[in-house]
Protein backbone atom coordinates (compact mmCIF):
# COMPACT_ATOMS: atom_id res chain seq x y z
CA UNK A 1 0.00 0.00 0.00
CA UNK A 2 1.40 3.39 -0.90
CA UNK A 3 1.65 6.23 1.58
CA UNK A 4 -1.14 8.08 -0.22
CA UNK A 5 -3.49 5.08 -0.01
CA UNK A 6 -2.69 4.57 3.67
CA UNK A 7 -3.77 8.13 4.44
CA UNK A 8 -7.10 7.64 2.68
CA UNK A 9 -7.97 4.70 4.92
CA UNK A 10 -7.07 6.30 8.25
CA UNK A 11 -10.00 6.69 10.66
CA UNK A 12 -9.40 8.75 13.79
CA UNK A 13 -11.36 7.42 16.74
CA UNK A 14 -12.42 10.87 17.93
CA UNK A 15 -14.07 11.55 14.55
CA UNK A 16 -15.69 8.14 14.54
CA UNK A 17 -17.31 8.60 17.94
CA UNK A 18 -18.45 12.17 17.29
CA UNK A 19 -20.28 10.91 14.19
CA UNK A 20 -21.51 7.81 16.02
CA UNK A 21 -23.05 9.96 18.75
CA UNK A 22 -24.84 12.20 16.26
CA UNK A 23 -26.04 9.22 14.27
CA UNK A 24 -27.28 7.23 17.27
CA UNK A 25 -28.77 10.13 19.21
CA UNK A 26 -29.92 12.72 16.68
CA UNK A 27 -30.54 10.83 13.43
CA UNK A 28 -32.76 8.09 14.76
CA UNK A 29 -36.08 8.44 12.96
CA UNK A 30 -36.71 6.22 9.96
CA UNK A 31 -39.48 8.64 8.95
CA UNK A 32 -37.07 11.50 8.31
CA UNK A 33 -34.94 11.46 5.17
CA UNK A 34 -31.30 12.49 4.99
CA UNK A 35 -32.41 15.56 3.01
CA UNK A 36 -34.79 16.59 5.79
CA UNK A 37 -32.13 16.01 8.46
CA UNK A 38 -29.77 18.12 6.37
CA UNK A 39 -32.27 20.98 6.34
CA UNK A 40 -32.94 20.59 10.06
CA UNK A 41 -29.26 20.81 10.92
CA UNK A 42 -28.23 23.36 8.29
CA UNK A 43 -25.95 21.08 6.26
CA UNK A 44 -26.07 19.32 2.92
CA UNK A 45 -27.69 15.89 3.03
CA UNK A 46 -24.40 14.36 1.85
CA UNK A 47 -22.93 15.37 5.22
CA UNK A 48 -25.70 13.42 6.98
CA UNK A 49 -24.90 10.39 4.82
CA UNK A 50 -21.21 10.65 5.74
CA UNK A 51 -22.03 10.94 9.45
CA UNK A 52 -24.09 7.76 9.23
CA UNK A 53 -21.24 5.71 7.74
CA UNK A 54 -19.86 3.02 10.04
CA UNK A 55 -16.62 4.90 10.69
CA UNK A 56 -18.07 8.40 10.30
CA UNK A 57 -15.83 10.92 8.60
CA UNK A 58 -13.37 13.72 9.31
CA UNK A 59 -15.95 16.39 10.06
CA UNK A 60 -14.75 20.01 10.04
CA UNK A 61 -15.33 21.90 13.26
CA UNK A 62 -17.41 24.46 11.34
CA UNK A 63 -19.81 21.69 10.25
CA UNK A 64 -20.09 20.34 13.78
CA UNK A 65 -20.67 23.86 15.06
CA UNK A 66 -23.48 24.39 12.54
CA UNK A 67 -25.13 21.10 13.50
CA UNK A 68 -24.89 21.89 17.22
CA UNK A 69 -26.22 25.42 16.71
CA UNK A 70 -29.26 24.10 14.86
CA UNK A 71 -29.72 21.43 17.51
CA UNK A 72 -29.61 24.13 20.21
CA UNK A 73 -26.57 22.85 22.06
CA UNK A 74 -23.17 24.43 22.76
CA UNK A 75 -20.12 22.69 21.35
CA UNK A 76 -18.70 22.31 24.84
CA UNK A 77 -21.86 20.56 26.02
CA UNK A 78 -21.84 18.34 22.93
CA UNK A 79 -18.30 17.19 23.65
CA UNK A 80 -19.25 16.46 27.26
CA UNK A 81 -22.06 14.21 26.03
CA UNK A 82 -19.74 12.38 23.64
CA UNK A 83 -17.11 11.96 26.35
CA UNK A 84 -19.70 10.70 28.84
CA UNK A 85 -20.91 8.06 26.39
CA UNK A 86 -17.66 7.04 24.67
CA UNK A 87 -14.93 8.36 26.97
CA UNK A 88 -13.14 5.03 27.33
CA UNK A 89 -12.78 4.81 23.53
CA UNK A 90 -11.66 8.39 22.89
CA UNK A 91 -7.98 9.00 22.37
CA UNK A 92 -5.65 10.29 19.69
CA UNK A 93 -5.28 6.95 17.96
CA UNK A 94 -6.56 5.80 14.61
CA UNK A 95 -7.15 2.65 12.60
CA UNK A 96 -6.90 1.77 8.93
Amino acid sequence: MTKKNMHLGKVYLSNKYVCKYISEEWLTSNDISTRKYGKMYGVNYHIIEKIQQEDGYNMPLSTLSTICFNRGIKLSDFFKLVEKRYGKYLNDSFKY
